[in-house]
């Protein structure tokens, strides 16, 4: 019997140090090393994938005019388009924001409305005079296909007013209205969740409303917002480098008559608990929260699920990152969490992995599985610094066939101006 339960508690022993961490076999390939020039540099969104498999995605310096900060450029958007032969996947930049009323360093991801056309924002640029970090407040704006070109419209251009500045993400409904939050303005200066309303006519203008202006030092989490089926919107705000007076927190915004009123369903506390969740948060079945917090747990992030008990939502942390030695599991998750078809969720660390020594780890790419006993995160990818990239801060996405592809903000070629990816099975 003793013998017995020695070996009951061995195979225990043995299926938690697995659950723990993994090393998954997939294949990466570089789809495109940005080399800093007209091409971009630094990108700075999450991809978006058409029915055709074409990539598209931001670049939040290059574009080759010195006029901006980076001296490489304001930044543009581009596409991956795959191979048709060579075996080389073709970028082609969109558009090259100039600096000025345009808008500069694009943030934040892109979204498709039903006739094909891009939306996106801008951290700066635009006409508002009251900002004096980058020159703007920054813009909400459009991207047309015409005769083989891709027209910029500037939907928006912020004022640090009421309406907010320093935009960054959008989320666009079925009637094409877009949502997105600030990080300043607002009636505190802290920041706003906004809406921007197609015109009623041909010619008319997009119509500003905002919906809730943040009371206090709260910054918005890029990419943004999402929504319910019953229309209420979900996002998180954070402390950069602060646990005061909060460590961040997720909430909900609804409709009461003509208003929208934000609740926060769930503030961290720091520590074991987490904080900082810097990505915003996606739904899963049963109306659960899912998202990461860059803070806590090991001082190096969590994942973490929230669940609705009555009126209150009750954390529970699904991975703590940094639990191997010099944080080969990753650390610093500042990435969104996508699920699979299959219930697994995936995300990346800008940090951690073993590609890299550990004074400059360059992140990884991970998968968190379910189980009887919890999560299990396994490593896909770790990321070199050089050929492949480092330190994506950018979540992945999944095409038809399960295939990942993401960003990377650094490494690839030489300068280190980042990355486009793929992994596959």
């Amino acid at each position: 019997m003793q013998r017995c339960r020695i070996s009951i508690l061995l195979i225990l022993v043995v299926y938690l140090l697995l659950a723990t961490t993994g090393q998954a076999a997939v294949h990466e390939k570089v789809l495109y090393r940005f080399v800093g020039g007209t091409d971009g540099a630094h990108p700075s969104s999450s991809l978006l994938l058409d029915a055709a498999g074409n990539l598209y995605g931001t670049t939040v310096d290059g574009g080759n005019l010195p006029n901006c900060f980076s001296g490489l450029g304001c930044g543009v958007v581009f596409k991956l388009t795959p191979p048709s032969g060579n075996g080389k996947w073709k970028e082609t930049v969109l558009y090259a924001f100039q600096g000025g009323t345009d808008g500069l360093e694009p943030t934040g991801g892109l979204v498709f409305d039903n006739a094909g056309n891009l939306y996106g924002t801008t951290y700066g640029g635009g006409t508002g005079t009251a900002c004096t970090y980058v020159p703007g407040c920054g813009t909400v704006f459009e991207l047309s296909p015409k005769g083989g070109h891709w027209i910029e419209k500037v939907l928006y251009s912020f004022q640090n007013g009421t309406d907010g500045a320093l935009p960054s993400g959008l989320t666009i409904d079925a009637s094409g209205n877009l949502y997105g939050t600030t990080i300043a303005g607002g009636a505190a200066g802290r920041g706003t969740v906004y809406e921007l309303s197609p015109p009623q006519h041909k010619r008319g203008q997009w119509a500003e409303t905002t919906l809730y202006a943040f009371q206090d030092f709260e910054i918005q989490a890029n990419p943004g917002l999402v929504f319910d089926p019953k229309g209420n919107l979900y996002g998180t705000w954070y402390q950069l480098y602060s646990c005061y007076p909060g460590c961040g927190a997720v909430f909900e915004l609804k409709h009461a008559g003509k208003y929208w009123q934000e609740t926060d369903l769930y503030d961290f506390r720091g520590g074991g608990n987490g904080g900082e969740p810097m990505a915003g948060v996606i739904l899963g079945d049963k109306g659960h929260v899912y998202g990461t917090g860059a803070e806590g747990g090991n001082n190096q992030g969590i994942a973490f699920e929230l669940m609705r008990s009555g009126s209150q939502w009750t954390e529970v942390i699904l991975y703590t990152f940094c639990s191997q030695n010099n944080c080969a599991d990753g650390a610093d998750p500042y990435a969104p969490l996508i699920f699979d078809q299959s219930g697994n969720l995936y995300g990346t660390t800008v940090g951690g992995g073993t590609g890299c020594s550990f004074n400059s780890s360059c992140g990884v790419v991970f998968k968190l599985t379910p189980g009887k006993l919890g999560w299990m995160e396994t490593v896909l990818h770790n990321f070199k610094g050089s050929p492949d990239g480092s330190n994506p801060t950018q979540g992945v996405i999944f095409d038809k066939s399960g295939n990942i592809y993401g960003t990377t903000s650094h490494g690839g070629a030489s300068g280190g101006y980042g990355t486009v990816f793929e992994l596959t099975p």
